[in-house]
């Protein structure tokens, strides 16, 4: 939506360029101005494509990896940066910020697993906390890695409504 709204941006610019050939009204400074909101247009759909490229890139290794259900070796920042790619989009439409912390953690701390299984239980935990601000904005959730011993302890939190206690009791069974 956002590649097809800058799309439809530069048409509007080319048309109101396009009409203004040969208008006496129009200054050079006017086709400056017109091009310079063509510049930031195309540098928006960049951005947006870089983004889309990322998404990609982390479920076609979702998909491929569903397949094999393999154990695989990947660090702490690789999957930090899946979950943040991830969830981008529904946190900016939520205006909810993640914020994430790493104490005393190096984020190339290699662990073994299934990633994309990790990544998807991650993102789970923080549309859920998203859902708990029931639509409030500007709000915040903190995802934090810890070490304790020989664990890594990822927790997500957040300050929203909370879960009935009929839910909290179907929490760890099955299905």
């Amino acid at each position: 939506m956002s590649i097809s709204g800058a799309a439809e941006g530069l048409t509007d610019l080319i048309n109101e360029y396009d009409s203004s050939i040969g208008d006496p009204e129009v200054t050079n400074e006017d086709h400056h101005a017109i091009a310079n909101d063509m510049r930031e247009w195309i540098t928006k759909i960049h951005s947006y494509t870089s983004y889309m490229s990322d998404v990609i890139t982390a479920v076609k290794g979702q998909a491929v990896n569903l397949s094999k259900n393999e154990l695989e070796l990947f660090t702490l920042d690789e999957l930090l940066k899946r979950v943040n790619i991830l969830m981008k989009h529904e946190l900016q439409n939520a205006s909810i910020q993640l914020i994430t912390k790493t104490n005393n953690v190096s984020p190339t701390l290699r662990l073994h697993g299934d990633i994309n299984s990790l990544v998807q239980v991650i993102n789970n935990l923080i549309t859920n906390a998203i859902q708990s601000y029931n639509g409030k904005k500007e709000q915040y959730i903190t995802l934090i890695a810890t070490t304790n011993d020989t664990n890594l302890i990822i927790s997500v939190s957040d300050n929203g409504c909370g879960m009935p206690a009929d839910v909290q009791e179907k929490l760890f069974k099955s299905m």
